[in-house]
């Protein structure tokens, strides 16, 4: 895998989800951009590259989201391990795949986030010495807004990234094959 176009990649897709989530959001749920580059990595990378690029990608989205920090990185790790458990038993290339690794993801992250602010609910947070700001909890109903709206969208973005796959020069596992 060339490092350079992951670099570019996640740099591309931080950048989207930071840009276009306030333009089209519904509901006050924005498609999870990042999630898709997850998937994609874990998809057509091998086991331990992919892990690595998933688990990367969940930190630098907790460094730009006011989440606790290691949030997205343990959900875009579980969400690597199961994708590069299914990479020999699904078609890379089809919608289908596509819809339903995103949906899987993004339910996954929703759990962790969602478990998260139910077992350690957010204290006030104090602006200056006078105001408190209310606490930020994540709603189950947005999180599942976003993973529908994630998972809708993650044909037509998975699609335009397996077109580009070249450019990040995945080598599978080789096989051997015995002859007897």
């Amino acid at each position: 895998m060339r490092w350079l176009s992951y670099i570019l990649l996640a740099y591309v897709a931080i950048a989207l989800q930071i840009g276009l989530s306030p333009f089209i959001a519904y509901n006050g749920a924005a498609p999870n951009l990042v999630l898709l580059a997850a998937i994609f990595i874990a998809v057509n990378a091998p086991r331990d590259p992919a892990l690595l690029g998933c688990f990367v990608l969940g930190l630098l989205q907790d460094l730009v989201t006011q989440q606790q920090p290691g949030l997205f990185a343990l959900s875009y790790g579980l969400v690597g391990l199961f994708v590069v458990g299914t990479q020999q038993v699904v078609y890379r290339e089809h919608p289908l795949t596509h819809f339903s690794l995103a949906l899987a993801g993004g339910l996954v992250t929703a759990l962790v986030l969602v478990l998260h602010g139910w077992v350690h609910p957010p204290s006030a947070r104090i602006a200056d010495g006078s105001t408190t700001l209310p606490a930020i909890r994540p709603s189950a109903t947005v999180e599942l807004t976003r993973v529908l709206y994630t998972s809708i969208l993650a044909p037509i973005v998975l699609g335009a990234l397996q077109r580009m796959k070249r450019l990040f020069a995945f080598q599978q596992g080789r096989r051997r094959v015995r002859s007897w």
